[in-house]
This record gives structure tokens, sequence and C-alpha cells, in this order.
């Protein structure tokens, strides 16, 4: 009996784990803060040197490594450099450098000089060419002087009882504190003379709180930033007459009316005279003269000085005189002076170079009479001497 042998075969199955032959960089950034910034307290105007450090690269690794910035006051987000190229935004004078030196770890970002509007968040981000990134972000304090934004509340009108809200937005590290207060120093409607907050309410506002407003900001840096605005209120006219005119007539001498006239927007002035066929409408001619002028703030605001002169004073001239005053939107107002006959000139309202007054006449009848008598003293102790 062929005996036949026996071959035993073994397979021994390895498990073996899948590997992938692609290998994954471990990229870390150093320090906790992720970049560290040289002076730590920067102020605006200093040099800034912001160094994100990059650790576990290698030679063979490719990447990219971007600076941006996302500003705190107007949230805009800026790239500013991209290894060592840099985006200066069409200034004037480069003041942004990109630095990495071969072989090192550190990515360097110089401001000179830091600017006020650089305060927000700095990143410091690292893209590799398998399109993963990592990054790191610090907050970037700016310390400067306050600087009140163009954003602030500007010229404006509102109706007299009508609210409004004054806004003053201002910027700079520390935050400042905002203060409101009156260019002529009056009360606010408030009562006090300032008033914190960076918002200014008035209620129902009147007349009397228009004018011109200051916001002033100030911090522990600056002495601080002002804004100024002028607040208008629109209202009805009105018109003010100081009183009658009284003048001699036909003696060559002047007279002149006087009248305030109140509004916003400025009122439309006219003047008429009363006669007996009804009123006429005064233009400037030989026998009267219109004038408009502003007085100074501290006799009146959102006023004119009216004034009419009525020359060489006759009798056709006296009576009722009406100043009208007209603006849009709102009614008409009017005030009256009267034009009464005196038996003498009144030298307050005449002019210095109008001639025949008779009190000018009768000052030179006394010199005529002090004249003669001394001729005539002097005749008699002549006969006297002989």
């Amino acid at each position: 009996m062929l005996m036949l042998s026996r071959s035993f075969v073994y397979i021994i199955c390895l498990s073996i784990p899948l590997i992938n032959t692609e290998t994954i960089p471990r990229f870390d950034m150093r320090d906790k803060d992720g970049i560290i910034f040289d002076p730590i307290a920067p102020r605006a105007g200093e040099r800034l040197i912001a160094t994100c450090t990059l650790v576990g690269l290698t030679p063979n690794d490719k990447h990219h490594v971007e600076w941006s910035l996302k500003r705190f006051n107007d949230g805009k987000n800026f790239t500013l450099a991209v290894d060592t190229d840099v985006l200066q935004f069409n200034q004037p004078v480069p003041r942004l450098h990109a630095i990495h030196a071969t072989e090192s770890s550190d990515w360097v970002l110089i401001f000179d000089p830091l600017d006020r509007d650089d305060i927000g968040n700095l990143t410091c981000r690292l893209t590799d060419t398998n399109s993963r990134e990592i990054y790191l972000t610090r907050f970037l304090n700016v310390i400067s002087e306050p600087l009140v934004l163009e954003s602030s509340t500007k010229d404006i009108e509102v109706n007299e009882g009508d609210s409004v809200t004054l806004v003053c937005n201002a910027q700079g590290y520390p935050a400042p504190t905002i203060e409101w207060q009156k260019a002529d120093a009056q009360p606010l409607s408030s009562g006090h003379i300032r008033q914190m907050g960076s918002q200014l309410h008035l209620h129902q506002v009147t007349r009397r709180e228009s004018g011109i407003y200051k916001c002033l900001a100030s911090n522990l840096v600056g002495f601080g930033s002002e804004w100024t605005l002028k607040l208008s209120v629109r209202f009805r006219p009105y018109v003010y007459c100081e009183r009658d005119v009284g003048q001699a007539t036909d003696f060559l001498v002047d007279a002149y009316m006087e009248c305030y006239v109140y509004g916003y927007p400025p009122p439309k002035i006219s003047w008429r005279h009363e006669r007996s066929a009804g009123l006429s409408n005064i233009w400037n001619s030989q026998d009267y003269l219109i004038e408009a002028t502003i007085p100074e703030m501290s006799i009146c605001t959102d006023c004119i000085l009216s004034r009419l002169t009525i020359i060489h004073v006759k009798q056709a001239h006296l009576g009722n005189y009406y100043i009208n005053a007209t603006a849009p939107d709102f009614p008409s107002e009017f005030g009256r002076v009267t034009l009464y006959q005196t038996s003498d000139c009144q030298q307050f309202v005449t002019h210095r170079n109008n001639k025949g007054c008779k009190r000018i006449h009768s000052q030179k009848s006394s010199s005529n009479m002090i004249f003669s008598r001394s001729i005539f003293l002097s005749f008699v102790v002549f006969i006297q001497l002989f």
C-alpha cells in the first residue's frame, strides 16, 4: 500500500492597518495669546511690532501666512499682508512692513506708525496646500486721545414743539467720556449747564433752545475733541416795534422807525404806509430808505432789525406805518408805528447831516445876539473914551 505523505500548508493572515501615505503636518502657534505685541500697550503714533510664532513646520511644507485686521470702529475686515507682501492701501508713506527670516518660526508685522483706526482683532492665519488652515487672533488696543466721529449729528432743523436727539459718537482708548453744553453757556433744557452722555434728548423744543451746541469728548490721554452743531428751531414770525415816533414837519429832518422781526426761517419783511386811500407799499426812494441788519447774539437770536427812514419829514408822511413779516408755512405777522407831528425837531432821531432844525436855528439866533451885543458894548466904550 502506497503511503502518501501529507503536506500541511499554513496560511498566516496578518492584520495590517491601512496607512495614509500622505504625511499630515502638525502646526502649533506658540504663546497662549497667539500674537505678541511690542509694546504691550501700544499708543497711536508709535511703532508696534506684532510677532506670530509657528512651530512644527518643516522646510518641505508649503504654506502662506496672512495677516488681517477686523477694525473695531467700523467692523470692516482688511487683509494687511501675505507672507512678506504688504498692502499699503494707497498710503502716501508706507507704514506697514512684513518680515519673515529664512528658517525662522517667527512672522512679524510692523506698524510704523500705528494709527488710531488699527484698533480691532488682528489675526495671523496659516494656510497650506491641502487647504487646511489654523489661525490665532488677538485684540489690538490702540491707546489714543479721543476723536469725535463724522457720524455725529450735524446741523439740524426742527419745528417748535418737536422732540429731537443729538448724538455724539467718539472713539479713543480708554473709552472717552462725552459732555454736552451750549456755546453761549446758557442752561440746557434740563436746567443744567452741562450734561454727560453720548446722546442729548430735547423734548418739545422751543425757540429758546435753538443755537450752537458743543459736544466734548475726553479721556486720560488727551484734553479732548470738540464737535459743534447748530440746532435751528422753525417758528412763526413775530414783530416787536420799540415806540411811536414824533418829528417836526417841513424842516428837512428825518424820522426813524425800528422794529425787531423774529422768526426762523428768516421772514420776508415789507413796509406799508396808511393813507386816506388805503395802504400803499413803501420802496427805497427819495422819501424812504429801508435797511435790515442782524444784531449781536447778546441782543437777540433769530432776529432782524428793520429800520425805516422817512427822509425830510413832510405833512403827507404823518400817520400809521405797518411792517409785515412773512415766512413759508406760517401766517403773516405785522407791527405798527405811528409818525406824529411835534412842534420842534427831535434831535435824537435827526441825522447829523440834516439842516433846518428849529433848535439849530435858535442856536444861530442866540450867537448872532451875542455878537451884536459885543459890538454895541464896544461902541459905548469908544464914545466914553472920547
